[in-house]
């Protein structure tokens, strides 16, 4: 069984203390780990998240990010566990904060996406969603009716959400990845779901918390001249990616890690099908 404290004094000395935990991550518990006046953000990832994450590409993305100048160092990395240790950007999340610049996320963003470097493996979506309703179904079928509507409207428009060229993408990109730090510089942390995939599909990430999230960094990213094809996309890939987050929040309540985290995974679900629901209505009403 995994100690905690046991493993700060291990890895980091007598003298390193843990600070405080950071609330709000669905794949790990994070602490924030001080040592020789040094901060470090220690991840332990749950069981689960292990069988969805593949920890040695995870290693290889987190390098290339950083090589790009665009997230903290890793420090220590056990690809068997997932625990992890990254160099602390002392700022804040931004799902913390109230508002944002827009303007300097999109160009987080684009020196990713154009920067010419492909992951070693595709994201997948599709397969990806297929394997995590699959496991939900060994665990319930007991979910909203607005399911298999959705499910059919993302369904029948797959080979236009793949027509995109393929770039390398963060894969959750929501706001709760993106750090702001003490000089207003923005940076992305966690790659546990980088792939290759479409640009828009990181765009449509940022649109977790709310949909109008996703629209103001896709005007940025287009430089307030998104087209047609580009709204469109973003509210397609928005109802998929809310259906797959409300796979997953079903998948981890049944599983029963709500009581162990202290998360309601059920309300978790419902705002990613309520979110589901508002993209697939914005998309019906598009005008070209």
């Amino acid at each position: 069984m995994f100690d905690l404290n046991e493993f700060i004094i291990d890895k980091f000395g007598e003298n390193a203390k843990l600070l405080y935990e950071l609330r709000g991550g669905m794949m790990n518990e994070s602490f924030v780990v001080e040592n020789n006046n040094k901060k470090y953000v220690l991840y332990v990832a749950t069981k689960q998240a292990n069988e969805m994450v593949d920890r040695y590409q995870e290693l290889e993305n987190h390098e290339i990010v950083y090589k790009l100048g665009l997230t903290s160092k890793n420090i220590y990395f056990d690809v068997h566990t997932g625990i992890k240790v990254n160099r602390f950007i002392e700022g804040d999340s931004l799902n913390h904060l109230e508002d944002y610049d827009a303007d300097k996320i999109a160009k987080l963003l684009r020196t990713l996406h154009t920067s010419k470097i492909l992951a070693n493996s595709d994201y997948l979506p599709f397969e990806r969603l297929e394997q995590f309703i699959s496991t939900r179904k060994k665990l319930t079928n007991t979910i909203s009716p607005l399911h298999a509507g959705l499910l059919t409207i993302v369904t029948k428009n797959r080979t236009y959400l793949e027509s995109d060229p393929l770039v390398m993408c963060h894969n959750d990109f929501q706001r709760s990845n993106i750090i702001k730090d003490l000089d207003d510089n923005y940076w992305m942390i966690d790659f546990e779901f980088m792939g290759n995939n479409s640009p828009l599909y990181d765009i449509a990430s940022f649109g977790n918390d709310s949909i109008s999230d996703g629209i103001r960094l896709l005007k940025a990213y287009r430089n307030n001249c998104p087209t047609y094809d580009d709204y469109r996309k973003f509210y397609l890939w928005r109802v998929f990616i809310s259906l797959q987050w409300y796979n997953v929040a079903l998948i981890k309540h049944y599983r029963g890690e709500g009581e162990a985290h202290d998360i309601d995974f059920l309300s978790v679900a419902d705002h990613f099908i309520n979110n589901a629901k508002e993209a697939a209505d914005l998309a019906a009403k598009l005008k070209r």
